[in-house]
């Protein structure tokens, strides 16, 4: 039998020598090309939903699908009535912009307006606008609020972005025109179809190309879409694919190099990036936003509104979405209970120290971020 003495040894050296190699192996495994780091998540915000964060308190926004912080803490959001509606320090609001004068219609019932996806162009002059009932998309002087139509698309626009290059991308949902935008757009929630698509507009000297060229096809409801910090990457939200699309692209040629399922998630909506690079992804029917730390991809709740009625709906929207079946009658206020109505985008403030969620009640919510 052997000694305690050389067994203590012979475990010791074993534990030693397996520190090591696994030591090694990580810092092997570290430095291979294109390895991903170890997850090192920083700590993420949690919210839950309370209606002292709704703002403005008295409601007075009218679907704010999207907004965005303009360079002096002033607000844009978009409103199916004005186009754009401006909220101020202290949170009174006007209509923002000139769009009865641009082509903007919001007469129901016969024409409603479709104000949706907000940008704010990377030099904080202008913003764009687009139109996801008509296909419109406005840009907008945030100085003067002169307002003109840059583009008119045969189907409706849901998210625009434009990139440092002076290249717009946006996303088309579905085939819905102007003349039965609501309809034919709400059908393609019901039932999915692959009539979503990713279009660009190049620059051309100060204006943009005439028409535009149409770079992701057969997507099932495209939604938001956003680059990345580094104008590196592209993100899609495919909605009723329940999935984000990830696109490796050039912004100086304006080409798409790659793609990939980045993540899945109940019906993502708008996205956004924060100042650390991470992607922020809203899921309307989820009433839920979720980050995906950008270093190992892991996926954070940060917010999440929960209620009875919504865990009902939910769970048979689910059921219907695996067998196929319709879902459209299920769009009703317990999918989105306890919020106002659906949440659908969010924005930050310019120094990153608020976040704006935004949707199709009537007000936003506020929350103040966490203090690195």
């Amino acid at each position: 039998m052997r000694s305690p003495n050389l067994i203590y040894r012979s475990v010791l050296i074993v534990i030693i020598t397996g520190s090591w190699v696994l030591a090694h192996l990580h810092e092997s495994q570290g430095s291979e090309a294109g390895s991903r780091p170890v997850c090192q998540s920083p700590s993420f915000p949690r919210w839950t939903f309370d209606e002292s964060h709704l703002y403005p308190h008295d409601r007075p926004l009218a679907r704010p699908e999207d907004g965005k912080a303009l360079p002096d803490g002033r607000l844009v959001v978009a409103d199916e009535t004005h186009g754009l509606l401006l909220l101020e320090k202290d949170a009174s609001h006007r209509p923002f912009g000139q769009f009865n004068k641009a082509g903007y219609i919001h007469d129901p019932p016969k024409i409603e307006g479709g104000a949706h996806g907000v940008f704010l162009e990377h030099d904080g002059r202008y913003l764009l606008l687009s139109d996801v009932y008509s296909g419109k998309i406005f840009r907008v002087n945030a100085q003067t609020e002169e307002t003109r139509l840059i583009y008119d698309h045969p189907f409706g626009v849901n998210s625009v972005y434009r990139d440092r290059e002076g290249t717009i991308w946006f996303t088309q949902s579905a085939h819905n025109t102007a003349q039965g935008g609501k309809e034919s757009l709400w059908a393609s929630v019901d039932l999915p179809k692959p009539t979503g698509a990713v279009f660009k507009l190049e620059a051309s000297g100060v204006g943009i190309s005439m028409e535009a060229e149409e770079v992701v096809s057969q997507l099932y409801f495209a939604n938001g879409i956003t680059l990345d910090r580094t104008e590196e990457y592209m993100y899609v939200a495919e909605m009723t694919m329940d999935r984000v699309l990830r696109f490796q692209i050039d912004v100086k040629s304006g080409t798409i190099l790659d793609r990939e399922s980045y993540q899945n998630i109940l019906m993502p909506d708008n996205l956004a990036i924060d100042a650390d690079n991470n992607l922020w992804i809203v899921s309307n029917m989820g009433n839920k936003v979720t980050v995906v730390d950008k270093n190992c991809q892991s996926m954070h709740t940060v917010f999440h509104a929960g209620s009875n009625t919504h865990t009902e709906v939910l769970d048979e929207w689910l059921k219907r979405s695996h067998l196929g079946q319709p879902r459209g009658d299920l769009l009703t206020r317990g999918s989105w209970n306890p919020l106002p109505n659906y949440l659908t985008g969010l924005f930050f403030s310019p120094n990153y120290e608020t976040v704006y969620f935004t949707g199709l009640g009537n007000a936003i919510l506020k929350y103040a971020m966490p203090r690195q």
